[in-house]
C-alpha cells in the first residue's frame, strides 16, 4: 500500500487509478490524460523520461489549444500557460516516475492515427476533421519491441520498477465489433509474448474477466461500451485478491466500512445518536494514523461535532 505507483493507459486504468487512490494508495494516473494506443503510451513513457514533450505538437483549434501527445482534456486557451502547465505535468509524472515501486499500463487498441499535417501518430484526434489522418494498425511484433525499448530506458532510471499489463475491458466499438476483437486479440499476444521474455512483469485479465465472467449487458453502461461501477468492484476485488498482501486486504476491507459512515447522510445530525457515531468514527480513523494520511477525514468528521 505504501509502494508509489505510476499508471497509465486506456479509460480503465482511470477506473482502477480511482480505486487506488480511494484506498489510500501512493498513486499517480495518466497525469498528461488517457491515451488508448500502445505506441502513443510508450512515447510518453520515453518523453517523460528524456526530453520531454515535443514543443512544436502543439495546435489551436477554436480558441483552445491542444497537444498531439495528449488528451484533449489537458488543454488550455493561452499558449504560455498551456506549455508551463504541461511542463508541471511532465516534471511532477518524471518524479513519479522515478519513484514508482509499480506501473501499470493499460493497453486499449491497436489502432492509430497519423496526422498528415506532421506525419506522426497522435494520441488524440482532437475533433480534427478524420479526412486530415491516415488510420494505421500495430502489429503485436511492434508492441512487444516498442515495450522492450521502453523499459530499457525505465529500468535504466528505475531499475526496481515491476509491471502490470492489462487490456483495457472498453470495447472501441466505432469501427465494428470485429475490428475490436480483432485489436483486443492482437493486444492479448502482445502482452503474453511481453510477460513471458520480462520476468518483472505480471498480467492481470481485466478484459477476460469482462467478457467471460460479466457477460451480461447488466455490467455495462447505458452506453453499452464501458463498464459499469458494479463491474470496475468486481474487476477491482479480483485484482486486490492477486496483488495485494493479506495486510493490505484486511486494511480495505475495514477502509470500506469507514468510507460507508463518512459518506452516511443523517437525517437528525444534532442527536446524541450521531454525536456518538461521528465520535466513533473519530476513534477509527485515528487508529490508522500510522498507515495513512487521514487529516482530511478526521477534520471533515470533526466539522459535524456540536460543541
Amino acid at each position: 500500500m505504501k509502494d508509489p505507483i505510476f499508471s497509465i493507459g486506456s479509460c480503465f486504468s482511470d477506473n482502477i487509478g480511482s480505486k487506488l487512490r480511494e484506498n489510500k494508495f501512493d498513486v499517480v494516473t495518466n497525469p498528461l490524460g488517457i491515451i488508448y494506443n500502445p505506441y502513443s503510451i510508450f512515447k510518453n513513457l520515453k518523453l517523460l523520461l528524456s526530453e520531454g514533450l515535443d514543443p512544436n505538437n502543439f495546435i489551436k483549434r477554436g480558441n483552445i489549444y491542444f497537444h498531439w501527445d495528449t488528451h484533449s482534456a489537458i488543454s488550455g486557451t493561452e499558449i504560455n500557460q498551456f506549455k508551463e502547465l504541461l511542463e508541471e505535468k511532465s516534471r511532477l509524472s518524471k518524479q513519479s516516475l522515478i519513484a514508482a515501486e509499480w506501473l501499470v499500463i493499460t493497453l486499449g487498441t491497436i489502432y492509430t492515427y497519423r496526422y498528415r499535417g506532421n506525419d506522426m501518430i497522435v494520441a488524440n484526434c482532437h475533433k480534427v476533421p478524420q479526412k486530415e489522418f491516415e488510420k494505421q494498425t500495430l502489429t503485436h511484433e511492434e508492441i512487444v519491441e516498442d515495450y522492450q525499448e521502453t523499459m530499457e530506458l525505465v529500468r535504466s532510471i528505475n531499475p526496481r520498477i515491476k509491471v502490470i499489463l492489462t487490456v483495457s475491458p472498453v470495447r472501441h466499438i466505432r469501427d465494428g465489433l470485429i475490428a475490436n476483437n480483432i485489436s483486443k486479440a492482437t493486444l492479448l499476444q502482445a502482452v503474453h509474448d511481453i510477460v513471458r521474455s520480462d520476468k518483472d512483469s505480471y498480467y492481470f485479465p481485466s478484459y477476460e474477466i469482462m467478457i467471460d465472467e460479466l457477460r451480461d449487458y447488466r455490467f455495462y453502461k447505458s452506453d453499452m461500451i464501458h463498464p459499469s461501477e458494479q463491474a470496475i468492484n468486481y474487476i477491482w476485488n479480483k485484482l486486490s485478491k492477486v496483488f495485494f498482501d493479506q495486510e493490505t486486504q484486511r486494511f480495505i476491507d475495514n477502509w470500506s466500512k469507514i468510507l460507508k459512515s463518512l459518506s452516511h447522510k443523517p437525517f437528525h445530525p444534532n442527536t446524541p445518536e450521531h454525536q456518538k457515531f461521528l465520535n466513533s468514527t473519530i476513534k477509527k480513523l485515528e487508529e490508522l494514523e500510522d498507515k495513512v494520511d487521514v487529516t482530511e477525514e478526521i477534520s471533515f468528521v470533526k466539522n459535524q461535532l456540536i460543541e
